[in-house]
């Protein structure tokens, strides 16, 4: 089939877990046999080189675009609300991002390439399925749940970011579409009840789908990996490891060492406890530095890609409940899940993993079957998906 994918955001450089979603999308709806085409609607910088060798001469498409968060009366009544801590303030109108100009280059691609299906990157792109009325099949990749997204931050203590939208404007972005993509199991089944059993919309779970990676050996030292972006979400976690939890591992281990890959890291001074990589263009490479992977994380919603990719490179985790959100059914099997904001039993967990190389060995061989799985099932939920009239 000849496919489009619609995304404001790049699948390069990597460095972030919502390109690697993308990207790793991407290459799975090649390695199946469809001609794919990727129309970019910049939202962030991109290599576009970088992309161009992705998918190939002419199937890259970067319509005239001007990124945009609604007019700007409406702008500046959002600034005056926050300032005054009104919780709808933060709530944006569902085609706020979206430059709807753009519909008229999209529905020159149809004309052109004549697409069977057409796919959306977020809720808020959604706008994009109206230049594309003849289409058999309208899929959106939903990423995550945008309605009331802010709540989470504020009950969190945290100053909410990117977008968030109301329940009844993320669900009008949902009916442009024939099926919507959840990422985890949790989501798809809200989206499923919120639509009702009448709706026209089908809703499938498909999660992240994992890149295999290169062979490598986890380090033997006591030592750990933390894998993220630069959000604020990345940022307060690290925080809490270092004031809360390293404390009590260096007491008991003084030479223990945590290694930040990915652009978290750029907010961190090295020091003889922390040791910022930054950006790694093979995860193999970060995971090395560390016996175990960590993901401290307090708030989120969708899947935590960072611990899916942790799981594939077959690394030994500790992780907080909020960072194996979608992954629950593995805690203790593949992975050794703590309550969040209880740093005395992440630190116990941790040490643990530290001392025993026979427990650190199991979970590795559970991590890796537990990926392949993973995988295996998302990939046939996406098949299937892509068959369906």
């Amino acid at each position: 089939m000849k496919v489009l994918l619609i995304s404001p955001v790049p699948t390069d450089p990597a460095g972030a877990g919502n390109r690697a979603r993308i990207a790793t999308l991407a290459s799975a709806l090649q390695d199946h046999g469809h001609e794919l085409h990727f129309a970019y609607l910049p939202l962030e910088a991109a290599d576009l080189d970088a992309m161009k060798v992705r998918f190939g001469p002419g199937r890259l498409h970067v319509p005239p675009w001007q990124a945009t968060k609604g007019p700007w009366l409406r702008r500046a009544l959002k600034k005056i609300g926050k300032s005054l801590s009104m919780e709808r303030a933060h709530a944006y109108r569902l085609d706020d991002w979206y430059d709807a100009k753009a519909n008229a280059f999209l529905k020159g691609l149809q004309a052109e390439h004549r697409y069977d299906v057409v796919m959306v990157e977020y809720v808020f792109m959604s706008k994009a399925f109206e230049a594309f009325e003849d289409v058999g099949m309208k899929i959106l990749d939903t990423h995550d749940r945008f309605g009331m997204r802010h709540r989470s931050y504020i009950q969190a203590g945290q100053k909410p970011e990117w977008y968030s939208t109301s329940d009844e404007e993320e669900l009008r972005g949902f009916r442009r579409a024939h099926l919507v993509i959840g990422i985890q199991a949790q989501e798809a089944d809200d989206f499923r009840q919120r639509l009702g059993p009448k709706s026209a919309t089908r809703v499938i779970e498909v999660g992240h789908l994992i890149a295999k990676p290169q062979p490598f050996k986890p380090s033997q030292a006591p030592s750990a990996v933390f894998l993220g972006s630069s959000n604020a979400i990345n940022v307060a976690a690290c925080e809490y490891f270092i004031n809360e939890v390293a404390p009590m591992v260096l007491a008991t281990f003084p030479g223990f060492k945590l290694f930040l890959a990915g652009s978290v890291s750029n907010h961190f001074t090295a020091s003889k406890l922390l040791h910022p990589l930054g950006f790694v263009e093979n995860l193999s490479e970060a995971f090395s530095q560390g016996a175990v992977a960590i993901n401290p994380v307090q708030m989120g919603t969708g899947v935590n890609i960072k611990l899916l990719d942790a799981l594939a490179h077959g690394m030994p985790c500790v992780t907080t409940a909020s960072g194996a959100r979608g992954l629950e059914a593995l805690a203790d099997v593949a992975m050794v899940v703590v309550d969040d904001q209880n740093p005395h039993a992440f630190a116990q967990q941790l040490m643990a993993l530290l001392s025993q190389p026979a427990r650190r060995a199991e979970l590795q061989r559970s991590a890796l079957q537990a990926a392949n799985t993973w995988n295996e099932r998302q990939l046939g939920s996406l098949t299937a998906a892509l068959r369906s009239p």
